[in-house]
């Protein structure tokens, strides 16, 4: 195992839990981040039925990607310091590519794509100049895209693929670095919320114009 490697696996468990201890005890400013962090180390070293949750992190972080890392770190720091870092239309884009990548991938993954068609595949190292070129191609011109709109999500789509070229994973899959469950279904509620209020929205406008 890489030293990289060992570093995600410990690291990704520990952001989830410092997140979870600032929002849950509703910690801010910099003593409630050292509080958090102490909370967190604790917990990652105390027994959980037999060895301490450190041990099962390598395990745990196979199911983190690189972006729901970054966006744990970016809420940590903005309920830390008390400045956006991201501003809401970047917190929504990020919401909204996790959407797009969950349909792209999830439904293929399940056998509800077309037949012999796996998106799961377009991820692999050893395909990377034929169908792997595809998705590595099109996050790079995304993430280019968004930095010239100025979006700083493109950031951290850059930081994703530079965590992919690293090994920052066992895993040697782009898809793995781009998209877990968890940021795949908090992304697909986050959208959900966006259309219902931009539905909402839609019909108070068309509520104002018939009056």
């Amino acid at each position: 195992m890489s030293t990289t490697v060992i570093i995600w696996s410990t690291l990704a468990p520990f952001l989830l839990l410092l997140w979870l201890f600032q929002r849950v005890a509703g910690l801010r400013g910099w003593s409630g981040f050292v509080l958090a962090a102490v909370l967190a180390v604790g917990a990652l070293l105390v027994p959980w039925f037999g060895p301490p949750l450190s041990a099962w992190s390598a395990g745990l972080s196979a199911n983190f990607s690189v972006i729901m890392a970054g966006l744990l770190f970016v809420a940590i720091a903005e309920r830390t310091t008390g400045r956006p870092i991201f501003q809401r239309g970047e917190w929504k884009t990020a919401w909204i590519f996790g959407s797009v990548a969950s349909w792209a991938l999830y439904p293929s993954a399940l056998g509800l794509g077309p037949p012999n068609f796996d998106s799961y595949a377009l991820g692999w190292p050893w395909l990377f100049w034929g169908q792997s070129f595809v998705l590595f191609g099109a996050v790079t011109l995304t993430a280019a895209f968004l930095l010239w709109r100025g979006n700083r999500f493109g950031y951290l789509l850059l930081l994703t693929l530079a965590g992919y070229a690293l090994g920052f994973q066992e895993s040697d899959n782009l898809w793995d670095y781009l998209l877990d469950p968890v940021f795949g279904a908090v992304a697909l509620l986050a959208g959900l919320r966006l259309i219902v209020l931009r539905l909402r929205q839609g019909s108070e406008l068309a509520g104002l114009v018939s009056r």
